[in-house]
């Protein structure tokens, strides 16, 4: 969890929360982690989904806290039950990697896929890699394009267009032509609903 964590901050910007949440926001942007942690910890703790995503953060990545993946996991979990769709992501990344939890393809891809239907690109994008690789689902190419295809048109902030777009590329090299097109035919579908 890197630069994909920094910009989803940025993209709340002003009104996600109130400002409450924009002052734990421009403390973080001013590397100030301990001063946006006294921010979100009492609002997390009040319930906002947004501030549980924030403090999760700072405890996975070590930022005005000491760093306990098992704390993170458990204010993104808060996040992502209330809907976060970052928190979801989070969460699924957590899952993934094993980070504060047994590791479990499973269960990451629940999350993904939770947040990739709210349009989270991230997760869309991850959602896509699992199905190349046949990690917590079974190996499926048309499934994967989906994914790409989707993050590469909803790329938010999070999410470089061009990455998602190299992943379609580089599925779209391992199908037939007939699966190809097959999932051309599920991304239109999917974008009609």
């Amino acid at each position: 969890m890197s630069r994909w964590l920094i910009l989803v901050f940025l993209a709340f910007g002003a009104g996600a929360a109130g400002a409450d949440l924009d002052d734990g926001l421009g403390a973080y942007k001013r590397g100030d982690y301990a001063a946006a942690r006294q921010v979100w910890a009492p609002l997390a703790e009040t319930g906002d989904r947004e501030a549980q995503y924030f403090l999760g953060h700072l405890y996975a990545k070590g930022q005005g806290v000491v760093q306990d993946h098992a704390e993170a996991l458990y204010w993104f979990r808060a996040a992502a039950v209330q809907g976060n769709s970052y928190g979801q992501f989070a969460l699924g990344y957590m899952y993934e990697n094993g980070a504060g939890v047994a590791r479990d393809d499973g269960e990451a891809v629940r999350w993904y896929r939770v947040a990739a239907e709210q349009g989270n690109a991230l997760a869309q994008n991850n959602l896509g890699l699992m199905y190349e690789a046949g990690r917590g689902v079974p190996r499926d190419y048309v499934m994967a394009h989906l994914w790409f295809a989707r993050a590469a048109a909803d790329a938010d902030s999070g999410l470089d267009r061009d990455k998602a777009a190299r992943n379609l590329d580089q599925v779209e090299a391992k199908m037939t032509p007939a699966q190809v097109e097959a999932a051309k035919r599920l991304v239109r579908e999917r974008a009609q609903q």
